[in-house]
């Protein structure tokens, strides 16, 4: 029974030692992993050319856009009656506001031209005769 602490505190350590080197290891190749792909980055990019970079971003583009352009197409049909529904709503609060504005633009109006009236009689007043 003595020797039972002891034999699990061996057992213990070794496990430790054994998944520390693993997961050093392990470390160790997916740094590895991760240096490679960023070297052969650098390598492709510095072996393309202008145009081929050009074509490659193209070739990037189309394809983002053909997958992208179902979701657009099935927004765009879910969001168009929203949109109606919205406009049938607008239309008659915008007839409103344009019939209660309307009195309001017509004394504005003639406000105006009274202030430019008064400004030219006092412009005329104030200018030599000619």
């Amino acid at each position: 029974m003595k020797f039972f602490p002891i034999a699990v505190l061996v057992v213990a350590l070794a496990i430790g030692s054994e998944s520390a080197s693993l997961v050093k290891r392990d470390a160790s190749a997916e740094l590895e992993k991760i240096a490679k792909y960023f070297q052969d980055l650098v390598d492709n990019l510095k072996n393309v050319e202008g145009p081929e970079l050009v074509n490659k971003a193209n070739a990037y583009f189309e394809q983002s856009r053909a997958q992208f352009q179902p979701m657009v197409e099935k927004l765009h049909k879910q969001l168009k009656p929203l949109s109606s529904n919205i406009e049938d709503h607008i239309k008659p609060l915008a007839a409103s506001v344009q019939a209660q504005v309307a009195p309001l633009a017509g004394i504005v109006q003639t406000h105006v031209e009274d202030v430019l009236k008064f400004v030219a009689d006092q412009t005329k007043a104030i200018l030599p005769p000619q």
